[in-house]
């Protein structure tokens, strides 16, 4: 049924459920899969040309990390993992990744702190449901349930 599927992966509590979700589907519908993680680079205040590089730097070392962790556990099932960094807004990156990899289903995770900001802006995860042009996933951190849109 997948043939494709791209995961949102930030080695949060949600993301780690959405990996989980996605080496499952994986391996059921034997699908490639794409595992993506997003350097969102926002400087809170007018930075020096150094610190904007050692911020990047910072944020790229952290990508990796999460890929290398997220690869780590696809390996342990068997499972050949794509892994990407993007740079940008995570929802419009995350909808860009699953076009480009025509994936028939994009996974990501919802951790549910996004408080009072996150209710009037909209989660990162809802942003890219309505972006994607395929199936959505959504995992939620620790309670074992997920919603589909």
């Amino acid at each position: 049924m997948f043939q494709r599927i791209v995961v949102g992966y930030d080695d949060s509590p949600g993301a780690r459920a959405a990996l989980t979700m996605a080496l499952d589907l994986a391996a059921v519908h034997r699908s490639a899969l794409t595992v993506v993680a997003v350097e969102e680079f926002l400087p809170h205040y007018g930075p020096v040309v150094g610190e904007i590089e050692d911020e990047r730097s910072i944020g790229e070392q952290a990508c990796r990390r999460w890929l290398n962790a997220a690869a780590a556990a696809a390996e342990q099932r068997g499972i050949a993992v794509q892994a990407e960094i993007r740079a940008g807004q995570a929802a419009r990156e995350l909808a860009t990744s699953a076009a480009e990899h025509d994936a028939d289903l994009l996974i990501l995770g919802r951790s549910g702190h996004s408080g009072i900001w996150g209710r009037f802006m909209g989660s990162t995860a809802e942003k890219a449901a309505r972006h994607a042009g395929c199936s959505v996933l959504v995992a939620h951190d620790g309670n074992g349930h997920a919603e589909q849109r």
